[in-house]
């Protein structure tokens, strides 16, 4: 009779559990415990937690990602250090941003992160990609370094990591952007 107390209580326990921690998050921290969705117009657009993919000239790309920002599924590529298939990867995706980009840019924006699933990328791939955007966009290149420039997120306490950047919720200001100068014409 003891054994069916202790599980009847552990499994009432555990519940509390859950709702109350559940209930807490939701309470405090909404919008994290949510996802992090980016709305516009009522309507979600993405995540502050997981990267998409950008393939217009007007807006800043992504990082590669190895399961082209597909959620189901968390990984790179895993090529060994020494592959010849990832010299390969490295150099169609360096000779890649070289052409669209009109110069060598920042490594980081060449290699997948280890989640494929990396929402940032770092300052000086954001700034390697500003000549692209501004011709395509016809934004001048001073406020899209403006918006990069907004959108930097310092390194942690100052010393570790790089400064680094959301694609998606710069991309979203450049859209702004984009739609104000297309309504002064």
């Amino acid at each position: 009779m003891t054994g069916i107390r202790v599980c009847i209580i552990t499994i009432l326990l555990t519940c509390l559990y859950i709702v109350f921690s559940v209930g807490v998050s939701s309470i405090l921290f909404n919008q994290h415990s949510n996802g992090s969705i980016i709305t516009k117009n009522g309507k979600i657009v993405g995540s502050r937690l997981i990267g998409q993919e950008f393939t217009s000239n007007n807006h800043l790309h992504s990082r590669p990602s190895a399961n082209n920002y597909k959620n189901n599924f968390s990984g790179n590529s895993n090529y060994a250090y020494k592959s010849e298939d990832l010299r390969t990867y490295i150099k169609n995706k360096y000779n890649n941003f070289k052409t669209i980009n009109n110069n060598s840019g920042d490594l980081n924006i060449l290699s997948e992160s280890a989640s494929g699933l990396d929402p940032h990328i770092t300052y000086e791939g954001a700034t390697a990609q500003i000549k692209r955007i501004s011709s395509s966009s016809k934004i001048s290149e001073n406020e899209v370094r403006g918006l990069i420039d907004k959108h930097a997120k310092p390194r942690i306490i100052g010393l570790f990591g790089e400064k680094i950047i959301n694609v998606v919720e710069l991309n979203l200001d450049l859209n702004k952007l984009s739609n104000k100068d297309a309504k002064k014409t």
